[in-house]
């Protein structure tokens, strides 16, 4: 693939999952109409945004050399641990359970591992 076409794509690629991560994150009310007629879950919505502003991350952190691989996952992963922590420490979205409290701490401890 021409070097224009690939840096085109990830470009928009970055771009789509940056604003859908973003969005889904930080106001999930805005777009919940456009994907499911059920009741909003704001864990999953968060979560997912969470997962897709860590792609964005990773793919533009990996691509411009900025950070190496793994600080980008250790950042990606950061995001993940901090949505988690607001959804289940101040929005209450989130329980707050033996489960979700262990896989918050691990999180935690693999992005600090990764990003230092």
């Amino acid at each position: 693939m021409p070097s224009f076409f690939r840096n085109f794509a990830l470009f928009a690629a970055i771009i789509v999952f940056g604003t859908w991560g973003g969005i889904l994150m930080f106001k999930p009310e805005l777009v919940h109409a456009m994907l499911t007629g059920d009741p909003m879950n704001h864990a999953y919505a968060g979560m997912m945004g969470a997962a897709l502003l860590g792609l964005a991350i990773i793919s533009l952190a990996t691509e411009t050399q900025w950070l190496t691989p793994a600080r980008a996952l250790g950042i990606a992963v950061g995001v993940l641990v901090f949505e988690a922590g607001f959804l289940m420490f101040t929005d209450g979205a989130m329980l707050v359970t033996p489960v979700t409290s262990m896989s918050l701490v691990a999180a935690a401890s693999v992005a600090l591992f990764l990003m230092f």
